[in-house]
């Protein structure tokens, strides 16, 4: 991406709807061709503030960072002592800093998330390719062909020759616990050896039936994760609520009391000022104007962050 690429966060976040939107169109590999995102192109064109329109290069370069940042939160949500947070990522503290200070030593991208979230994980998780498998799938082809090439290759019974000096093994583990120290000297054999079964071996048609139980094992698969139930795209609408009541919280303190309580009951009614109020935490001059035409204020208060 150019340097002189610059991108606000509506763009960014008008880009990741788009890419969940088609979602369908993505890859194995969680990318999308380049048709796509000529299509986004023309599709955020109208909310740019700075710079040069944005050509499809530009974009394919955006969504190759936003698959860096993901891996990245992916990586510190991991990390054992560490408390992620929606609203404040890390969250790190006095306790925890000298770990956050050597981590992001080794892994510079991470330094962003230290007490600050990112708003767009859950959707671009959403995008991101699934390594689950179904190998839990019951296939009954499967299983028979299985069953009755076991039944036909079973292993002959050892003849007298070739049993062991000594037989260790024991059903019940306290019999064997309870077992005299072998001497060395040579155990008594039966004196008629168990008959040998005789080898079978696989026909062609037990052959042809294992290639048949394969591919209806491989089409259970594919139709497991067609029939899977899409991934949750965004947080439940009670837990969006909160979190913009609790981010208004925090960062409107130039709102007087009556106001931040508009803003909240306007948050109370209306899940989708939630989520245009939270896709603005990154950028405070936007946030504040937006916030101002929400409960009507007269003029714009940028000036007062």
């Amino acid at each position: 991406m150019s340097s002189s690429t610059h991108w606000n966060s509506t763009e960014e976040t008008a880009l990741i709807n788009f890419l969940v939107e088609h979602r369908a169109e993505a890859g194995d590999n969680g990318n999308f061709k380049k048709s796509v995102f000529e299509r986004a192109a023309t599709h955020i064109a109208p909310l740019l503030t700075k710079g040069p329109p944005k050509q499809c290069r530009s974009l394919q370069n955006k969504w190759a960072a936003f698959r860096k940042m993901y891996r990245t939160v992916c990586t510190i949500r991991e990390v054992s002592g560490w408390t992620w947070s929606d609203t404040t990522g890390a969250s790190i503290g006095p306790e925890t800093s000298s770990t956050w200070d050597d981590y992001v030593a080794k892994h510079p991208d991470a330094k962003p998330f230290r007490n600050k979230a990112w708003i767009h994980f859950n959707k671009v998780a959403s995008l991101m390719p699934s390594h689950s498998v179904s190998a839990n799938v019951f296939h009954p082809l499967a299983t028979q062909a299985t069953q009755d090439l076991e039944d036909n290759t079973a292993a002959p019974a050892p003849t007298q020759q070739d049993t062991p000096e000594d037989d260790s093994s024991s059903d019940n583990e306290e019999d064997a616990l309870a077992a005299p120290v072998s001497t060395g000297k040579r155990t008594r054999e039966p004196t008629t050896p168990a008959p040998a079964a005789k080898r079978v071996r696989a026909s062609a048609g037990v052959s042809a039936l294992q290639e048949v139980a394969a591919s209806v094992a491989r089409f259970g698969d594919v139709l497991a994760a067609a029939l899977a139930p899409p991934p949750v795209l965004v947080n439940p609408t009670p837990r969006r609520r909160l979190d913009a009541i609790a981010a208004a919280r925090k960062h409107e303190t130039w709102l007087r009391r009556f106001q931040l309580l508009a803003l909240i009951d306007i948050f109370r009614t209306d899940v989708t000022a939630c989520d245009v109020y939270l896709s603005l935490l990154d950028d405070d001059e936007l946030r504040v104007e937006w916030v101002a035409s929400q409960i009507n204020l007269p003029n714009p208060i940028s000036s007062f962050v």
